[in-house]
């Protein structure tokens, strides 16, 4: 799972330089606001079966969570959903009725094939969520969930 994960740090770290501060591969729990907004990459598990005489199928769940500080959107006005609009906007906004090209879903979804034997499936799912993370920091989360699917030698 490393390496599935190296490759899609690489991917997001292209595709997203500029809109977040930083990416980390696995859940700091404790994350400075100077890093925020930023991509949290966490591996949730591996599900491993038979493909065939000589190879596994690996199939990899993966969040990919894009995380900001609720603090700086207290002082909106109620009519106005500034940080769930940027979660939802980078996460899979869209621009003529196609993907934005600088989303996450869209660097996902143009990237399917990430290798030899290695490819994320067609399914991604989209949570939002309000996290507790310390008890100065509060956070707005998007977090998208994949399998990547790769097939190996026994």
């Amino acid at each position: 799972m490393k390496e599935t994960i190296l490759l899609i740090k690489t991917l997001l770290s292209a595709g997203m330089k500029g809109i977040v501060k930083y990416i980390y591969i696995g859940d700091p729990i404790l994350i400075p606001t100077s890093c925020l907004p930023a991509l949290i990459i966490n591996p949730l598990r591996t599900d491993v079966s038979k493909f065939d005489n000589t190879r596994d199928k690996h199939n990899h769940t993966i969040n990919i969570a894009l995380v900001i500080d609720a603090k700086q959107y207290l002082n909106a006005t109620p009519d106005k959903m500034i940080g769930s609009d940027f979660l939802m906007t980078t996460m899979g906004g869209e621009l003529s009725g196609a993907l934005d090209t600088k989303t996450i879903l869209s660097i996902i979804r143009k990237n399917l094939n990430l290798g030899t034997n290695r490819i994320i499936l067609e399914n991604t799912s989209v949570d939002y969520t309000v996290r507790k993370r310390t008890d100065d920091l509060i956070t707005l989360e998007a977090v998208a969930t994949i399998i990547v699917t790769h097939i190996i030698n026994r």
